[in-house]
């Protein structure tokens, strides 16, 4: 048995779910990307991987072996490019971890990768919590705010402007607020996710040396722990949001939605690229790590 080709076909169908997408991979049949997994089972003397007409899935062992399949992929991968041996050509499958909101808007510029490598595969996983990114799989992931998982490597992309919002419908039988004071006589949806705050903090556009912000409470009758959610009460008229700029741009644009306070501004978020560490990337992760870096410019606005 070629160990290491198994091994590659392993992680394969662990990373897509499908014998038939490794099979058009790698250009064999499926019937031997079969063959392929029972052979590292029998060698190993464990079962990898959990079968159903409808479904496959990674055992307890399985998950161990992808571990560790990875692990020795990597290393090859960066010995060969080391060495010279083959061209340094990004393949393979990279699973990004992102909030919902982001994800969406990373959705219109992936495309540009996947023209640029052909031989790419992204999965963009969104969701505005995250755990272990090991045990999820992911290679890479985007998170705003500051991080505090000393496990992780960390690389600033940009920072997140974020903006006070109204549609015009809510707006329509209410004076738009000025000041922060004046929130008090409005409907605030608040972002509940983790531990952020249900409060806004705003500071003047051009503050005077030494100015503190003035802190509100964000307190309305809709709350909601994800930035998608908060987006779609904001355009149906169920109070202010505070939501990223690059989230609302087109509505603010189109009239849907309208900029408020002008004179005050939110703290802008930072935007982080991470991945766990220390560790050797290898070239399909990357690439995928150079393109968001050449695109942060673009990314917040």
């Amino acid at each position: 048995m070629d160990l290491l080709t198994a091994l590659r076909s392993f992680a394969r169908v662990a990373e897509t779910g499908s014998f038939s997408a490794v099979s058009r991979e790698t250009g064999v049949s499926q019937p031997t990307v079969s063959r392929q997994i029972a052979e590292l089972e029998r060698h190993f003397r464990v079962r990898v991987l959990s079968r159903t007409t409808r479904s496959l899935s990674l055992t307890e062992d399985g998950r161990s072996l992808l571990a560790y399949a990875r692990d020795m992929i990597e290393l090859l991968e960066a010995a060969e490019a080391t060495l010279g041996r083959t061209q340094a050509v990004p393949a393979g499958l990279v699973r990004i971890g992102t909030t919902t909101a982001f994800g969406l808007h990373l959705t219109a510029i992936i495309g540009l990768l996947l023209e640029r490598w052909s031989g790419l595969s992204i999965e963009v996983v969104m969701r505005d919590s995250f755990g272990d990114m090991v045990e999820e799989g992911l290679d890479l992931a985007i998170r705003v705010g500051e991080i505090g998982d000393s496990a992780l490597i960390t690389r600033r992309l940009v920072d997140v402007e974020r903006i006070l919002v109204a549609s015009p419908p809510y707006l329509s039988d209410r004076a738009s607020p000025l000041h922060p004071r004046d929130l008090a006589e409005h409907r605030c949806i608040a972002y509940t996710y983790g531990a952020t705050r249900r409060e806004w903090e705003f500071i003047p556009a051009q503050p005077p040396t030494g100015q503190d912000g003035i802190i509100v409470p964000a307190t309305g009758r809709f709350r909601a722990n994800n930035s998608e959610a908060v987006h779609r009460a904001a355009m149906e008229g169920l109070g202010l949001a505070v939501l990223p700029f690059f989230q609302v741009k087109a509505e603010i644009l189109s009239g849907m939605l309208v900029r408020l306070m002008p004179d005050w501004r939110l703290r802008d978020l930072p935007l982080h690229l991470v991945y766990p560490g220390p560790r050797k990337l290898p070239l399909r992760t990357r690439t995928v790590m150079d393109f968001l870096i050449e695109m942060a410019p673009t990314l917040a606005c």
